[in-house]
């Protein structure tokens, strides 16, 4: 027998879709398949957790747990429950909802609830966790630090954080010190080294809050983009930024994009770093692809 826990997160924005658990079972309940569901709202931290391990120890043939929220409410799910024997999925519900660019919402509505198929994805190990969309430092991590405060104060800014946190960091551009290990696509090694201002290892193609930094990044492929900006001059930074937002750098000399699999990052100072919005400080990152590590939900 299937069984289906969809888990709202309460704090997400809401930007995407607005779905109350109410409007979940009333889908099901015309369907003749209330059954099937079971519909919680978030109500502390680490309640996520709590659900999972819960689902988990149920006797169910097929398990699925289908998060509304944004990234970062993805990424509590996806470290929670990698592992466990179920399928994940996502109704994007929060402010920036990257991950979920990498699909087609367009036509989304509550009735694909009930009519959807499965697929395997990659997934990021991140030293001693995991990453389903994108883990990157530098400018952008500062950026997105700085995106959080405004939303704090101001909630309703919404994706307008971001693109106020972008303009008011052009006044403190730094760079990181950073040494790299990988192992590329082929399986050869490789090592270098610099100055760079944003370095970002994508599975999907977006992030931070629309940002298209990986265009050719597939998220069944095997393989990580690692995405290297160099130090650019200011008066070309800005021109930069429009066409980073768009997929449009490819081309631009001070952008590198290398194919891999797993490496080190290392600096020998601290750095902030963030997985999936999820903000962290560190001087080492080490990664690794898993491919085709997770069953994923997809919506008809």
């Amino acid at each position: 027998m299937r069984k289906i826990l969809f888990i709202i997160n309460s704090k997400a924005g809401k930007t995407e879709f607005d779905i109350r658990k109410e409007d979940i079972e009333e889908t099901f309940k015309n369907a003749g398949r209330l059954d099937e569901i079971e519909v919680v709202n978030t109500r502390y931290k680490n309640h996520t957790k709590f659900l999972v391990d819960a689902f988990d120890s149920l006797d169910y043939d097929e398990k699925i747990v289908i998060i509304c929220g944004g990234d970062g409410s993805l990424n509590e799910l996806v470290n929670v429950a990698y592992g466990k024997n179920m399928t994940l999925g996502l109704i994007p519900t929060g402010t920036g909802n990257d991950f979920a660019k990498n699909f087609d919402y367009e036509n989304f509505t509550l009735n694909s609830l009930l009519n959807f198929r499965t697929k395997k994805i990659d997934l990021i190990k991140v030293n001693d966790f995991y990453s389903i969309n994108a883990t990157s430092l530098g400018f952008d991590t500062h950026v997105l630090e700085r995106a959080y405060k405004y939303l704090e104060e101001k909630p309703k800014l919404g994706k307008k954080a971001y693109i106020k946190a972008v303009i008011n960091s052009l006044n403190k551009i730094t760079s990181e010190n950073l040494e790299f290990k990988l192992e590329l696509r082929d399986g050869s090694n490789f090592e270098l080294s610099g100055e760079y201002l944003i370095t970002a290892l994508c599975n999907g193609a977006f992030y931070g809050s629309g940002f298209n930094p990986a265009p050719e990044a597939r998220i069944d492929d095997g393989v990580l983009n690692l995405i290297l900006a160099s130090k650019i001059p200011f008066l070309k930074f800005i021109t930069m930024i429009k066409k980073y937002k768009e997929g449009r750098h490819k081309d631009s000399k001070y952008i590198r994009e290398v194919l891999v699999k797993s490496g080190t990052i290392r600096s020998k100072d601290k750095f902030l770093a963030n997985a999936d919005g999820e903000i962290f400080q560190t001087n080492e990152i080490k990664f690794q692809v898993l491919p085709k590590a997770l069953n994923w939900v997809l919506f008809d």
